[in-house]
């Protein structure tokens, strides 16, 4: 019967009861660490309660042991999530008890990659948008891998950005699902905004960087969009 070693800080717990589940192996635990506090690591990924061991290549009718860590979860502390993207690195201070979400819309804020279009990985695992970082952060510094989902070619809408301060004007791409934080991120990509600070406008009215472009009706090509520094 396969035996399960649990390293947990110094200590080594020895499961020699049959366990099927990743579940079965955190019920084993509860003496050590609460059930619902548990992280599990095998092999470096992130185990989730309703992986069967057999998937994992763990057979329990066999003659061998493995190794799993085990964390306590972070709890309303402050982490820096380290978001590995394809130009360079993001640090990112923000509460463990933040949804997944909150930490899209800041990467949206800083490079303009709306949260939709996020493939966000940690540990192996998908980080889904309604679950808390502390579902997935083991240490106070967590590496997060986000990869870009390309946009829709069939909603892009090519939009003019006019300066009404010194009358400069281009015309940028952008699909009419995005945010107005992508946009503003395209127009930093392209090298258009003479300052780092600025807000979009349209038709008169400031444009919330979270919301997306089509809920303000922005759905048409030659859409004049404003840029006013701040």
């Amino acid at each position: 019967m396969v035996v399960i070693n649990v390293m947990h800080n110094d200590n080594i717990y020895r499961i020699k009861q049959r366990c099927k589940s990743v579940r079965d192996v955190k019920y084993h635990l509860q003496d050590h660490v609460s059930y619902h506090d548990q992280l599990l690591v095998y092999k470096g990924e992130l185990l989730t309660n309703e992986e069967a061991l057999s998937d994992m290549g763990i057979l329990e009718d066999e003659d061998y042991e493995v190794e799993m860590y085990l964390y306590r979860r972070l709890r309303h502390e402050i982490i820096t999530v380290i978001v590995e993207t394809e130009d360079g690195v993001l640090y990112i201070d923000i509460p463990s008890d933040d949804e997944v979400l909150k930490l899209k819309n800041t990467i949206d804020r800083r490079v303009g990659i709306t949260p939709r279009r996020q493939n966000l990985t940690t540990l192996g695992v998908r980080m889904y948008e309604q679950w808390k970082l502390e579902d997935y952060a083991i240490a106070t510094r967590q590496t997060v891998q986000l990869r870009e989902k390309p946009p829709n070619p069939e909603w892009f809408v090519a939009i003019d950005v006019e300066v009404p301060s010194t009358g400069q004007s281009m015309v940028i791409k952008v699909d009419r699902y995005d945010t107005v934080y992508t946009l503003k991120g395209l127009i930093r990509r392209a090298d258009f905004a003479e300052k780092p600070d600025f807000h979009l406008q349209y038709k008169g009215k400031r444009l919330d960087g979270t919301v997306a472009l089509i809920s303000y009706g922005i759905i048409e090509d030659e859409d004049t969009v404003n840029l006013i520094y701040d």
